[in-house]
């Protein structure tokens, strides 16, 4: 029992970042008579819009907690739903085996961008711009660069392939991957592995750490990941053929539940922070929106309430000297 109470409280402290952000906003709502704050629409909006960012940031944070910074994800997810969608609806498969179909495409472009960076022994960093590039330029040739749409077929089709994409359907999705994705990090020697990696990868290696299968083994989750991800944003609408590292924008998007849920990591497990710092942010952002605020100032919203959260997590101590001596009271002497 002692031993479960830290665990709780512990938990307890990641849900104060949701549920934080929820009462700000409603507070507000509530003094401007803002009711489309609390309709169902906006609701649903925060709870099924968290599905594919906390996804998306589980592909990123695997990598990064690794102290590897991949660009691709957007790229390997847009490539990858291309291909997989078109070869299912081409043969009018069911939402399963296009979704199994998804989940090859991109474990394979993400396989084949772990042996680039195996085999160039260059920073991820460049490898993967290089291979965000070369992905955006394949998905402008493949298929006559009319990329995939889910909504081009028939109403009952459509209806069947965004199955998956709709509560409650994708919240039981989003619990089978997490528990995944848990296990893996948690109770695996892959896990153990990849944390000992992340911490001191000299001193892992010495330890008999197999540097180069955990890396293809880290890829080949992502592309897994990105493949599940590829098919939720379908259902958002039609996959366009990106340029211009345009395709990075899905990766940036979860920047923010991705710092912010490694963070909460620290007080519960990966997968739950993330979780946690997607639902905020997406309480955050349909926040903004239910006021009307322009996406500009959405923005830099967005970039001042992450860069205050990153100063705090790096100059705890720093960031509260600041506070306590911007509205502490100051003592006086008698």
């Amino acid at each position: 029992m002692k031993g479960i109470l830290p665990k709780i409280k512990n938990y307890g402290v990641t849900l104060a970042f949701p549920i934080g952000m929820y009462v700000i906003f409603a507070v507000i709502a509530l003094i401007k008579k803002n009711e489309l704050f609390f309709l169902p629409y906006t609701t649903n909006g925060i709870f099924s819009g968290s599905v594919l960012t906390c996804i998306v940031a589980l592909a990123i944070a695997i990598p990064l907690s690794g102290g590897r910074w991949d660009f691709a994800p957007g790229a390997i997810a847009m490539l990858g739903g291309i291909i997989g969608l078109n070869i299912g609806i081409g043969m009018n498969a069911n939402v399963f085996v296009i979704l199994l179909l998804c989940m090859i495409s991109c474990l394979t472009l993400a396989l084949i961008e772990g042996i680039v960076y195996l085999t160039l022994k260059v920073p991820n960093m460049i490898v993967s711009l290089g291979i965000v590039m070369i992905y955006e330029a394949l998905s402008g040739l493949i298929y006559n660069g009319g990329g995939a749409n889910i909504f081009a077929n028939n109403a009952e089709y459509t209806d069947h392939l965004l199955f998956l994409s709709k509560a409650p359907y994708c919240y039981f999705l989003l619990i089978i991957v997490l528990v995944i994705v848990y296990f893996l990090l948690y109770k695996t020697k892959f896990g153990y592995d990849t944390k000992s990696l992340g911490a001191n990868a000299k001193l892992a290696v010495n330890a008999g750490v197999n540097e180069k299968k955990n890396i293809l083994l880290t890829y080949a989750l992502v592309g897994i990941l990105l493949g599940i991800a590829a098919l939720l944003n379908a259902s958002r609408g039609k996959i366009e053929p990106a340029n211009n590292l345009s395709s990075t924008v899905l990766m940036f998007s979860s920047m923010a539940p991705v710092l912010i849920g490694l963070f909460l990591a620290n007080y519960s497990n990966l997968p739950w922070g993330l979780l946690m710092g997607a639902i905020g942010m997406r309480v955050f952002s349909f926040g903004m929106n239910a006021f009307g605020i322009d996406g500009s100032v959405q923005t830099i919203a967005t970039g001042i309430v992450l860069t205050v959260i990153m100063a705090y997590i790096n100059n705890k101590s720093g960031m509260e000297r600041m506070v306590r001596k911007l509205f502490g009271r100051k003592e006086t002497t008698i």
